[in-house]
């Protein structure tokens, strides 16, 4: 059994190691939604955000590799949802349909389950919310979000790592 200065020094050794990763999620997050809000006028920029935060989070081992599947995964799904949509019919029918398409598709790029689950969570979010609030206007916040995410991915290759 670990003492707890033993636990305790783990704890402080993951958080330096994790401090610049997270640092640049906050301030992407921030800056993302700020573009989003203010140069976009979008009311609730959650989605760049949510880009920011899942393009930089700490762990991933390539984060612009994460940032174009989910820039894909998103633009999968929210092509898929759309063309759906407009075809009108049952949602659970169009939910399922559309599920299957855009995960199927997101699933031959072969770049691993964060591809097809964002195109599943796109077109779900296109289905479910229309298209003012997760279709296109959705893809605008997830290019912005991109973008940052990429800017401050530029930034962590320069911060000095510890290991």
């Amino acid at each position: 059994m670990r003492s707890t200065r033993e636990l305790a020094r783990t704890v402080i050794n993951r958080w330096i190691v994790a401090f610049p990763e997270i640092l640049a999620v906050a301030l992407a997050s921030m800056a993302a939604w700020g573009v989003s809000g203010r140069l976009f006028g979008h009311a609730h920029p959650v989605f760049a955000t949510v880009v920011a935060i899942v393009c930089l989070a700490p762990g991933v081992v390539d984060h612009r590799r994460q940032v174009w599947t989910v820039v894909l995964g998103v633009a999968t799904g929210i092509v898929v949802g759309e063309v759906v949509r407009r075809c009108g019919g049952e949602v659970l029918l169009q939910l399922a349909v559309g599920l299957f398409i855009s995960m199927m598709a997101a699933s031959s790029f072969g770049l691993g389950p964060v591809v097809p689950i964002q195109a599943g969570v796109s077109t779900l979010l296109v289905l479910s919310l229309g298209a003012d609030t997760a279709g296109f206007v959705r893809m605008i916040d997830v290019l912005i979000g991109a973008s940052v995410g990429l800017l401050f991915n530029r930034l962590l290759m320069v911060w000095p790592r510890r290991p």
